[in-house]
């Protein structure tokens, strides 16, 4: 992510950006973060292309002001805080359907 889109990112936010990566900091992004931008899945429902890669994604939440739902919103909530000099560890998890099928993608934790 270039100083630009983070600069955007933290437009959409409605916050400066942070002095240092610091745990106050983190804290004040993802209650932004939370508040700002939703979980949606309309992108299923629309029959649009789901691509998770980082200009997508930001494309999408900071140039649509959309949501997404959890692999987006963890791509790009992951991408802001590693410009923002986080360490952000990307963990391979799966989730598993009522009806027993199941998915594993990558999301962010941390």
């Amino acid at each position: 992510m270039n100083p630009a889109q983070t600069d955007a990112y933290l437009h959409r936010l409605g916050l400066a950006r942070p002095s240092a990566p610091t745990a106050d900091a983190l804290r004040e992004l993802q209650l932004h973060h939370l508040r700002t931008v939703p979980f949606e899945n309309l992108s299923v429902h629309l029959g649009e292309e789901i691509v998770l890669n980082e200009n997508r994604l930001l494309d999408k939440v900071v140039g649509a002001r959309r949501g997404g739902f959890c692999y987006e919103l963890n791509g790009a909530f992951g991408a802001l805080l590693t410009a923002l000099g986080f360490e952000v560890t990307r963990s391979p998890r799966g989730c598993t359907g009522t009806r027993g099928g199941s998915a594993s993608r990558t999301t962010t934790s941390r």
